[in-house]
């Protein structure tokens, strides 16, 4: 949350009055999350807590500066270091609560989140430091105890037509860490999954570069018509090229995105893509709004040219057919379908579900398949309530997810585990003032 104050409304005697007149922010975060793996594997539980504070100054002259923390503590949870004893592989989705790099870590888990000063004038915006990022492949993906951030530079020039965004990524703390890394050391911080010629991936550590060059230019066209265009170069490792088309009349809203990545230098990047690993991507959505429902048919087509690669660690996927807790990057000749259907029962209740299908290449094909994910049916089951009067500020969520495998696989249970067979719940309760 940020506070405005004029110049000409700041008046002061002291730098300690004009600092009071400054906004203090917290956020407390309880989330319970349960996996039950098909039997023999290993089923897991966690709850974690965790309270942040922050405060951000007036501004002065059109400067402005934030700060927040967070800290969080395990409060109790199956044994997360121990490997599923018939796969030997990790633990998933409850680790990732806590510090992913340190399993055994339950209470020395702190991180300084916001740490940046902005300026604000007219029609330019520019902010440097510690900050959440808002961008279509680096983003909180807040489905943890604490999202992820970003450090480095930000500029906005926007007037009622257009908006520029030039950003330079440096530094990134991924959510289920609690270290700031440079961007060159967060590859590999999750599971690298295979190189194209079925070897594990080994790019963690061989990762050479300086950090992420981003630029986004949206434009409204005419009223109901916006057009989003942008490119995410990881310096000397690759491409990203996008553009999406959106238009909304009448209660119909339709968007089409593009998505065009490839390599600039192979040699640096250790088998993170090969030399001809050239991905395209198409995602769609047709969406309608009635009353107090909305309702999504989407489509997204990876092509058979290359897999579509993101580091996990820096966000989600912006495809319309994802439902959390699970995505399709990492694969190639990909056909994903899903229907999302939300009903706002009340200003404080609201409903939501989601069933899609995922066609993924067979799950041994390492070329077209990082992560050994065979095709597989999701469904998502999303209850989300508000609270008012002396609970204001607070949320609950209750999230129930349901994947089943469509694919053989192989009688592999390395397959299966943590992948396809498998239901997870999530409650997370979130306060914030």
């Amino acid at each position: 949350m940020v506070f405005h104050v004029s110049a000409q409304q700041v008046k002061h005697e002291s730098l300690a009055q004009f600092l009071a007149k400054g906004k203090v922010s917290g956020k407390t975060r309880f989330y319970f999350m349960a996996t039950d793996n098909e039997s023999p594997l290993t089923d897991y539980h966690a709850l974690g807590i965790g309270a942040g504070i922050g405060y951000t100054t007036p501004t002065y002259k059109g400067f402005s500066a934030g700060i927040s923390g967070f800290y969080m503590m395990n409060v109790f949870s199956s044994d997360l270091s121990i490997l599923d004893p018939i796969t030997q592989n990790p633990n998933r989705y409850e680790l990732g609560l806590f510090d992913v790099t340190e399993p055994e870590n339950k209470k020395n888990l702190s991180r300084l989140e916001n740490f940046y000063i902005q300026f604000e004038k007219k029609k330019i915006k520019l902010k440097y430091g510690q900050y959440t990022p808002k961008y279509l492949f680096i983003n909180p993906q807040d489905g943890r105890m604490s999202p992820t951030m970003t450090r480095g530079l930000e500029v906005n020039w926007k007037n009622e037509q257009s908006n520029l965004m030039v950003a330079y990524i440096h530094g990134i703390s991924p959510r289920s860490t609690v270290s700031w890394y440079k961007v060159s050391d967060t590859f590999g911080i999750y599971p690298s999954g295979r190189a194209t010629d079925g070897t594990a991936g080994n790019y963690q550590g061989n990762i050479e570069t300086p950090g992420i060059v981003l630029a986004e230019w949206n434009q409204k066209i005419e009223k109901g018509i916006q057009l989003k265009m942008g490119s995410m170069s990881v310096l000397n490792i690759f491409q990203t090229w996008y553009t999406n088309v959106g238009i909304a009349k009448n209660g119909w809203k339709v968007n089409a995105m593009g998505i065009y990545q490839h390599p600039l230098n192979p040699e640096s990047n250790q088998s993170y893509l090969d030399e001809d690993e050239k991905s395209l991507v198409f995602s769609g959505q047709i969406a309608k709004e009635i009353n107090k429902w909305h309702t999504s048919i989407n489509y997204t087509r990876i092509a058979d040219k290359g897999r579509f690669l993101m580091p996990r660690e820096w966000g989600r996927e912006p495809f319309y057919t994802f439902l959390p807790r699970e995505r399709n990057e990492g694969a190639s000749d990909v056909h994903a379908a899903s229907l999302k259907i939300q009903n706002t029962l009340s200003k404080e209740l609201s409903l939501n579900l989601g069933i899609g299908k995922y066609w993924l290449p067979d799950a041994s094909d390492a070329s077209k398949n990082k992560y050994a994910m065979p095709s597989y049916n999701q469904i998502n089951v999303e209850a989300n309530y508000v609270f008012n009067g002396w609970l204001e500020g607070g949320s609950i969520k209750t999230l129930f997810v349901r994947k089943i495998g469509t694919e053989d696989t192989y009688q592999n249970p390395k397959v299966v585990f943590n992948k396809v067979n498998m239901n997870t719940l999530n409650i997370i309760f979130n306060y914030t003032f």
